[in-house]
């Protein structure tokens, strides 16, 4: 069983997973639409902030795919993200567990997608996969707002958070213009959110409101 962060380093991981995917949107989406079909906005941070340095030394490494290195590293994201939320996700049962590991899978998939974005790729029916997973994600974490165990422990706030996820995702998506990289600043926020504030396996068990105090001994 895999360690649980305490709730500042889970909310920390959480909030860097969400920039650095926000990190990597400019040059992402220079990369994949080039100067003149990209929003104005992310033409301009990717003037402003720096990034032809990163390209050059990039380049000077032998790494001149750039959409292959700036879409790949979004695998990160995914990574900081289930590990911020396994807290949280663990205190939802196996239900919360698969979000989890849907998360994860996300990661993986993300990186063999950009590997295989050449034509000639062996696996180039893999490209875009991360699309599906997000999606998945979306999905289940509706299914987990309804099915995750129905005591105190489990703020009402959270199981409605969950339950807006997929349209999280989307509006994320449609904001920022991009995904996985736009779809992951959303999905960061609220694993932030989750980790700030939600249940954990790890906190004391919370009694049911409907069940009688212990009586003191006289």
């Amino acid at each position: 069983m895999r360690s649980l962060p305490g709730r500042p380093v889970a909310v920390t991981l959480a909030l860097i997973a969400s920039a650095w995917a926000f990190l990597l949107l400019p040059p992402q989406q220079l990369a994949f639409s080039g100067a003149y079909a990209m929003p104005r906005w992310l033409f301009e941070l990717d003037r402003l902030a720096g990034y032809d340095g990163v390209r050059e030394a990039l380049a000077a490494l032998g790494w001149s795919d750039f959409y292959l290195v700036f879409g790949a590293a979004a695998a990160l994201s995914f990574l900081l993200i289930w590990f911020a939320t396994g807290p949280a996700f663990a205190a939802l049962g196996w239900s919360g567990r698969v979000l989890g590991g849907l998360v994860l899978f996300g990661g993986v998939v993300t990186v063999l997608s950009y590997l295989n974005h050449p034509a000639d790729a062996p696996l180039r029916w893999i490209w875009g996969g991360e699309a599906f997973v997000l999606m998945a994600v979306g999905v289940w974490a509706l299914v987990v707002a309804f099915v995750a165990p129905r005591d105190a422990s489990i703020p009402r706030w959270e199981r409605i958070l969950l339950g807006l996820t997929l349209p999280i995702l989307v509006a994320a998506t449609l904001l920022l213009s991009y995904w996985p990289h736009g779809t992951l600043v959303g999905l960061g926020l609220e694993a932030a959110a989750l980790a700030a504030w939600g249940a954990r396996a790890d906190a004391p068990t919370v009694a049911r409101a409907d069940e009688p105090k212990a009586v003191a001994a006289r």
